[in-house]
């Protein structure tokens, strides 16, 4: 396959089902180590994860605001860390002909936070996903705090509340809570079992048969609060079909 050779390090299987089983339980870094690959292993689709070098990061390139960090946890050999900032605004790109056609996608952001992370969970700090320069579905609400609430507890808003397991990484459904305090629904984030947190950022399909391919711009931003953030540990987005 094309795509693996573009892995950092040979991949080497003795078979496709070996391959396929190796490509579903971990990711092999691509692209000198700035984003990952793996299969899906209900589906077989192709899943992808970008590394916060690969992101349109605001500031991110000003060490008062963002700096990359080691962080053992993590398969890339670098993440990013928010220091403080009141612009916020991350965002990635991938084209849908690197993925799977015909098939439901979401874009996860994989991060962690600190002890003293605040001001990550403003009303008006929204996540999206467009394709061909249109927004799928709507902007959302979007928390990077966990739901404290009691309510919290039970399953998503029309989603089950059981747990899928893929590369290794078994994943609670991503969360969606009607929060009246907010005015409308929030999105907030779930720990995964790799000790990340994942917030579902949006969803999108894949054409069937389309070679052209589209973009699709992925990510979040808040700059109408202003208020100043700090405390994220970005990993990066990472791109696998819908559960």
């Amino acid at each position: 396959d094309a795509v693996l050779e573009r892995a950092v390090h040979l991949v080497d299987s003795s078979s496709k089902k070996d391959l396929f089983m190796e490509l579903s339980d971990e990711h092999v870094l691509l692209d000198d180590g700035k984003r990952s690959f793996g299969l899906h292993r209900s589906t077989g689709a192709k899943c992808y994860m970008l590394s916060s070098s690969e992101l349109a990061i605001a500031w991110g390139k000003i060490d008062l605001y963002w700096r990359e960090r080691l962080d053992p946890d993590s398969r890339f050999p670098m993440v990013a860390e928010l220091m403080s900032v009141c612009w916020f605004s991350i965002f990635g790109v991938i084209n849908s002909r690197e993925l799977s056609p015909g098939t439901h996608y979401a874009a996860y952001l994989v991060f962690k936070l600190t002890h003293d992370a605040s001001g990550l969970s403003s009303r008006s700090q929204i996540s999206k996903v467009e394709v061909g320069g249109q927004v799928v579905g709507s902007a959302r609400t979007a928390s990077l705090h966990p739901c404290n609430r009691a309510s919290c507890s039970g399953a998503a808003i029309g989603e089950a509340s059981s747990s899928t397991m893929n590369n290794n990484c078994v994943v609670n459904q991503p969360h969606e809570h009607k929060d009246e305090d907010e005015g409308g629904i929030v999105r907030y984030p779930r720990e995964r079992v790799d000790g990340w947190l994942e917030l579902e950022i949006g969803d999108f399909h894949t054409s069937a048969g389309d070679d052209a391919g589209a973009d699709v711009p992925m990510g979040l931003h808040e700059f109408e609060e202003l208020q100043w953030k700090k405390g994220l540990i970005l990993e990066g987005i990472e791109i696998r079909p819908k559960n």
